[in-house]
């Protein structure tokens, strides 16, 4: 039965009300419309109960639902709760279907009780290695350091780092599907995207920043690898181009990550030679390495869909852009590094995702 408190219930008695004053329906709805706002039956709504209340006696109109035949709706109780939940807890990637064949019920229901527990499936994210506890026990450590010379420097910290690191930048990169998202009519035909790889077609880049804008950037030449001997000639140029264009930077922190080249013995003996300090970085940690997690992504969306025919054109194009860049984002980027270390602390370790 409905209840006497029901909007809907209310409305009827009013429909029954005013169609014994022999008022069409279309201005009982506009009359309900002033009162209810948005919440009104609509127009075959009340067309359908004045002609029902107008077969009855005034006054002895049944305006109130009344029990009708079917399955009622039983199975979103809190029981059929416990036993969807306990089935997702048990096994973290059942479907919708296996549910309701296990309990009994509809997808429609099983559903609805998914959303009434707030769960949702969502896709698991590609991480660069699986940690063990000791990796995720480091990581806390090199932060919690970190943070504590921010905390004792604050922006002096940050002004002195100086951060670098290698990656392929391709002649084309197909652009996503977000990138190629475009306006269109319903009745338009939906744009397809064809999959293409990137070129084979490609330069290594390296690159030195700070929170000023870019330092120093090479490219590796056809034929050769980035090896200890080579990365310390690099160093010994970054050095260089340090004295010229950063005259006032006495103190350096070189922050890079632990691919070999960077690490072995002769690249320690070198950089130790050159005077640069060198920030702790944990192993297998692109997600603290602004080069990783700002710069280079940055840099390829913008690379993204754009053709090149040349070595030449893609270096000038990445010249172009970071010559582009105001002051504030090279600042931003390397910020970035302070929430980045409070949020390894907060998940104990684990990957920071954003």
């Amino acid at each position: 039965m409905t209840a006497p408190s029901d909007v809907r219930f209310k409305q009827r008695a009013v429909i029954e009300f005013l169609v014994a004053e022999n008022v069409k329906p279309v201005d009982i709805h506009r009359r309900l419309l002033a009162v209810y706002g948005n919440q009104t039956l609509d127009v075959s709504s009340v067309r359908r109960w004045a002609l029902r209340v107008k077969g009855s006696e005034v006054g002895k109109a049944i305006i109130a639902d009344q029990d009708r035949s079917g399955r009622p709706v039983t199975v979103t109780d809190e029981a059929h709760k416990q036993k969807v939940d306990d089935l997702v807890k048990g096994n973290r990637r059942i479907k919708q279907s296996e549910i309701a064949i296990a309990l009994g019920i509809s997808k429609e229901r099983v559903q609805h009780i998914l959303c009434e527990l707030e769960y949702r499936k969502i896709c698991a994210r590609w991480v660069p290695k699986m940690l063990t506890e000791e990796m995720k026990q480091n990581r806390v450590e090199i932060c919690r350091q970190l943070l504590l010379r921010f905390d004792s420097e604050r922006e002096n910290f940050l002004n002195i780092i100086v951060t670098g690191d290698e990656s392929w930048v391709h002649h084309y990169d197909p652009e996503n599907k977000r990138q190629s998202m475009e306006f269109r009519h319903k009745t338009s035909p939906a744009p397809k995207k064809f999959k293409v790889q990137a070129s084979a077609g490609k330069v290594m880049l390296t690159v030195f920043w700070d929170s000023k804008g870019v330092i120093h950037t090479e490219y590796l030449e056809k034929g050769s690898t980035i090896n200890s001997i080579r990365y310390i000639e690099t160093l010994k140029r970054l050095k260089k181009r340090i004295k010229r264009v950063r005259p006032n930077l006495t103190q350096l922190l070189l922050h890079h990550d632990n691919a070999r080249p960077h690490c072995s013995r002769a690249t320690m003996t070198a950089i130790e030679s050159l005077g640069f300090q060198v920030i702790p970085h944990p192993p297998y940690s692109p997600d603290l390495a602004p080069c990783d997690f700002f710069l280079f992504p940055k840099l390829k969306e913008h690379l993204k869909g754009t053709k090149f025919n040349s070595d030449e054109k893609v270096k000038a194009e990445v010249k172009r852009w970071f010559n582009a860049q105001p002051k504030e984002f090279y600042l931003n980027g390397i910020s970035k590094l302070v929430n980045r270390w409070q949020k390894c602390i907060a998940l104990e370790g684990s990957y920071v995702e954003k």
